[in-house]
């Protein structure tokens, strides 16, 4: 590590603050220390885990075995094959999704570098960023290839093996941490601009998470947000399968469950431009803008010639004004960017 980053990674280091109580920690060997909550919170693989609470899928325990038997496979295997040993460990998961799935996360720097690309231009590339539920590291990565100073957050430790096995195989950095982000583990104001792609729809309080944001955020700091769309009139990307936002939740679990073997919907609060737009209201952002979300010209190139087609249609739907309006209601994903205002308020936040 270079005198510069080591600074950098101290200064990061007495920013973590007890997500319960919000006072600073104290570093303890492999742990981080909370003196007035008497709660430890380790390092593992390198990744502080300032969780309260584990995630819905698994127990802390379960989650933390499941991390490590990543982290041991990662050793001495490359990042594309510890993604494809996740689904393999992974019972809900159908062979069909996992790859659908796989494509997902392996793109995820490519979707990084253009979420980075549409943050309005008053950020300009400068200051801290946050990727909040980072999962397997995308924007972390993009980010960190142009030298930005970023750190990254999710719920899941299994995931975040998988992110630091990303950027060590690029030889890049990235701070990662393990948290609730309803629950921080930074101070309050300790970042310029949040990057959040599909993450209100996995939040089990979405209010909590875009008050906690904007807590985290400077004045006049930005949020950009990505999400699919539940009122698409095409495939709702994370089932896979037409209509279902649509459908009262009873029947929507008996379809995705007839269609999929398992209600793989079961914990997401599915969101669209509107409503994720009252939600940042609510939160206290202004200046609240959903569109359609950019896609590069260059993200079609390795697909094939149908998509690639569909790619570019969508692409050039979005540049007309009334199909781009169309596109916002109905489309099949969405972005939407918000500012915390220059007079700065807190945000209350509820603790597990």
């Amino acid at each position: 590590m270079t005198r510069r980053a080591a600074l950098r990674a101290t200064r990061r280091n007495a920013d973590y603050v007890c997500p319960q109580c919000r006072d600073p920690v104290g570093r303890e060997k492999e742990a981080y220390h909370c003196a007035r909550c008497a709660i430890i919170f380790p390092v593992l693989f390198g990744i502080p885990d300032f969780r309260l609470s584990p995630d819905r899928y698994l127990s802390l325990s379960e989650e933390r075995a499941k991390a490590k038997r990543l982290h041991d496979y990662a050793q001495t295997h490359s990042f594309a094959e510890t993604v494809a040993e996740y689904y393999r460990i992974t019972d809900d998961v159908s062979p069909e999704m996992a790859v659908r799935f796989s494509e997902y996360v392996l793109a995820g720097e490519a979707r990084g570098s253009a979420a980075l690309g549409a943050i309005p231009a008053r950020d300009a590339g400068a200051g801290r960023l946050l990727d909040v539920g980072c999962g397997a590291g995308g924007t972390v990565a993009a980010a960190a290839r142009t030298g930005r100073d970023v750190a990254g957050i999710d719920i899941a430790l299994r995931w975040l093996v998988i992110a630091q096995k990303r950027l060590q195989e690029e030889g890049l950095g990235g701070e990662l941490v393990c948290g609730d982000i309803a629950n921080p583990p930074f101070a309050d104001k300790a970042f310029d601009c949040v990057i959040a792609t599909d993450l209100f729809e996995h939040l089990p309080d979405p209010d909590a998470g875009a008050g906690a944001i904007r807590s985290l955020l400077a004045p006049s700091g930005q949020i950009y947000a990505t999400g699919a769309n539940r009122f698409t009139v095409t495939r709702y990307a994370p089932a896979g399968l037409w209509g279902v936002g649509y459908l009262p939740t009873s029947l929507r679990r008996r379809y995705v469950v007839w269609r999929c073997g398992i209600d793989t919907l079961r914990f997401l609060k599915m969101q669209s431009p509107s409503s994720l737009s009252r939600l940042f209201a609510r939160a206290g952002f202004t200046e609240i803008r959903p569109s359609p979300l950019t896609i590069s010209s260059d993200r079609g190139a390795t697909l094939k010639p149908f998509r690639r087609l569909i790619f570019g249609l969508y692409r050039a739907l979005c540049r007309v004004a009334i199909t781009r309006a169309v596109l916002v209601r109905v489309g099949p994903v969405f972005e939407i960017s918000a500012i915390n205002p220059a007079t700065f308020s807190s945000t209350k936040r509820t603790t597990s």
